[in-house]
């Protein structure tokens, strides 16, 4: 992939991030999400859900229960595939700490014992 690509990803995970996070059903799985207007936002296909651990990363805490493969970037750590998932052109993988999409690149989010850490292999709005 060349460093363009890279590039646009980055931008559509951060207007991602602007879009917010999913709504929890009740039993548990994370579904479509609405925007503030209450308007389809975002769709999660997988999340995996993991509990945050005192001084360690989002993106150790990753690495410690799943394959990962990823790109070290000027930005910090770009997921590419979490269990042979891999992001494509209609989705991509984004991280949420405590149901908020964190703005800095998974190795550079320190958890802490109370945290609860969701990866969501999520569906690019059109």
């Amino acid at each position: 992939m060349t460093f363009l690509r890279y590039y646009l990803m980055l931008v559509l995970i951060a207007v991602s991030i602007i879009i917010g996070c999913g709504q929890e059903d009740k039993d548990g799985a994370r579904s479509d999400t609405r925007d503030t207007l209450g308007t389809a936002a975002a769709t999660d296909s997988i999340v995996f859900e993991m509990p945050g651990a005192d001084s360690v990363t989002v993106f150790e805490l990753l690495r410690q229960s799943h394959e990962v493969q990823f790109v070290q970037t000027a930005a910090g750590v770009f997921v590419k595939s979490i269990d042979s998932i891999e992001n494509s052109a209609t989705h991509f993988w984004i991280y949420s700490v405590d149901d908020t999409v964190a703005m800095v690149a998974a190795d550079d989010y320190i958890t802490s014992d109370s945290d609860i850490v969701r990866w969501h292999y999520r569906k690019m709005s059109p």
